[in-house]
């Protein structure tokens, strides 16, 4: 399978280029369900075959409290079958993060997600502390980077992005996203070629928030000027001039 091949090989270049994996390694993989998860999730386990050192995997699904109904239970044993398969070992965390979200939003808040993301972070920084893993594996891919590099200049007035190894608390913790080189396309492409279990978003904000808006604006305005483009703003990320920048 072509797809199969492509994605095998950009993730393994980003595990190699930027040392994401290390033996012994205990990663907490955040599960959210969604078609960049899964793929992750399926790959990291299959490269425990490849590597010669073991490391071990918990995906970890957060509950963010929006109270869905049936369908989203159906759903979580859904995900629970997949990483069974995987021989993932799987739990879900009940939060609040949605309903603190949700009371931001009614408060008029401008980035009611950033309060989501921040009480996101803070579980599974605690579930990382509490339970010894050293890493957490995000889905992120190089549509995140680029839309997040727009986010931070357009509302945050400065140049930053995700990167694809983070330290955190003075090297107690390392953020990993080895889907950084995989476009969006080709995971949700992957993900329903292979029947993935993904996970409808519960949010009711996912479409209205400022992330959707930039993913929508790239899509509909700047991608469409040559197709080259896309391409060609993902590499500037990597190929920065800061001879040509003010201080």
């Amino acid at each position: 399978m072509a797809l199969y091949h492509k994605l095998k090989r950009l993730i393994g270049r980003a595990l190699h280029r930027y040392e994401m994996l290390s033996p012994g390694d205990r990663i907490l993989l955040a599960l959210s369900g969604g078609a960049d998860s899964l793929v992750l999730a399926y790959f990291l386990a299959e490269w425990r075959r490849k590597v010669p050192f073991s490391y071990e995997i918990l995906a970890l699904h957060l509950d963010m409290g929006f109270s869905p109904g049936p369908e989203y239970t159906r759903g979580l044993k859904r995900l629970a079958e997949f990483c069974e398969r995987l021989e993932i070992p799987f739990q879900v965390l009940s939060t609040d993060c949605g309903q603190q979200a949700l009371k931001a939003a009614e408060r008029g808040k401008p980035s009611p997600c950033f309060v989501c993301s921040w009480h996101r972070r803070k579980h599974l920084f605690r579930m990382a502390g509490q339970q010894n893993f050293r890493k957490i594996a995000f889905g992120h891919h190089r549509d995140d980077l680029v839309v997040t590099f727009f986010l931070n200049l357009c509302f945050h007035g400065e140049l930053s992005t995700l990167v694809p190894v983070q330290e955190m608390f003075q090297g107690k913790l390392y953020l990993i996203r080895p889907l950084i080189f995989c476009e969006k396309s080709a995971l949700q492409a992957f993900a329903r070629k292979k029947g993935f279990p993904v996970l409808e978003n519960p949010c009711p904000l996912s479409r209205q928030s400022r992330r959707a808006f930039m993913e929508r604006w790239l899509e509909e305005h700047l991608y469409t000027i040559n197709p080259k483009v896309r391409g060609s703003v993902f590499r500037a990320l990597f190929n920065w001039r800061p001879e040509y920048l003010p201080r």
